[in-house]
């Protein structure tokens, strides 16, 4: 049978875009060994914050375009084992990015971001030699195309929470960091500093159930410091920060801010939905902290609808 030129190109371009528009992100991530998981194990708690008012479900996303964390493993397992055991929820842990589309969106309460990073649904700038421009190009308007239906889904209604790096993301999606509440400058604590967290809004319905009467913590984890735009607290209900004169010290070329304002774990209303963010997360231990798994819980169901919250900003 003879092909034509034009249905050549034709057949060509259809391939082109069928491959761009399936790609989907591989990792080759460590697997957890036996000693991290009983550690999980034994500190999930055994209940919910709350008693869920319906059969919740979340998605837990870890897709990175750049630096990705060696913690995201340990995360992603003690994210579904936290639901599994409290019943608070049920995980489907996924880097596929399907899932962020309209449709696939709507089976879930609330996106769980963990720790993804950069444009983290592309291919990592190493990968640009395997696709042609077309592809490239292809996939970049998938990306944004992506990015507006995950905004789209909490401004109507759905949950977000986002664990570390979910502000080390998208920063040509000025959309995406209003969402989120601050973009990513520089973490001047590293993974080996020892920090003291203020418990900031101790009455608040997700902070309350999980530290208690406790004033403060200490913890070694990386804190983030977060641009002047768009984070505000005229905007966000900062929920924990960094005291940073009960903190390991740390270069002072490092810290950006001059108001010494170091949020930690924040609230917000977007449109009609729900967003939770938490800095705390780089380090292993984190996922295996009892306090810490309680505060991701508290987070979880603050996004999926079951702990209602005040968002009233904290200026």
């Amino acid at each position: 049978m003879k092909v034509s030129v034009s249905s050549t190109i034709l057949i060509l371009l259809m391939i082109t875009r069928s491959f761009s528009m399936d790609w989907t992100p591989t990792y080759n991530d460590k697997p957890l060994n036996e000693n991290e998981l009983n550690r999980i194990e034994k500190a999930l708690p055994q209940s919910p914050i709350v008693a869920p008012k319906a059969e919740r479900r979340v998605l837990v996303f870890s897709a990175t375009a750049g630096f990705r964390h060696k913690s995201i493993p340990v995360g992603k397992k003690a994210l579904e084992r936290l639901g599994e055991v409290s019943g608070a929820y049920s995980a489907l842990v996924s880097d596929e990015p399907a899932n962020f589309e309209p449709e696939a969106l709507e089976r879930f309460d609330a996106i769980i971001l963990l720790s993804p990073t950069q444009d983290f649904f592309m291919p990592n700038n190493k990968e640009r030699k395997n696709f042609s421009d077309k592809e490239w190009d292809a996939l970049q308007q998938r990306h944004v195309r992506l990015v507006d239906n995950l905004v789209n889904y909490v401004k109507a209604g759905g949950g977000l929470m986002g664990i570390h790096a979910a502000t080390d993301c998208c920063y040509g999606h000025k959309e995406y960091g209003s969402t989120i509440g601050g973009y990513f400058r520089g973490h001047p604590w590293s993974a080996g500093h020892n920090v003291t967290i203020v418990v900031e809004d101790p009455e608040h319905a997700t902070i309350k159930p999980v530290f208690g009467d406790l004033p403060d913590f200490q913890i070694k984890d990386e804190i983030y410091q977060f641009s002047n735009e768009p984070y505000s607290r005229d905007k966000l209900r900062v929920l924990l920060h960094l005291d940073p004169e009960r903190s390991d010290p740390v270069k002072p070329e490092a810290i950006k801010r001059t108001d010494s304002d170091f949020a930690v774990s924040w609230v917000q209303k977007v449109g009609e939905g729900r967003v939770f963010y938490t800095t705390l997360g780089h380090n292993n231990h984190i996922y295996w902290d009892p306090l810490m798994l309680k505060h991701f819980l508290a987070g979880i169901q603050f996004a999926s609808g079951d702990i209602e919250a005040d968002m009233t900003p904290s200026s």
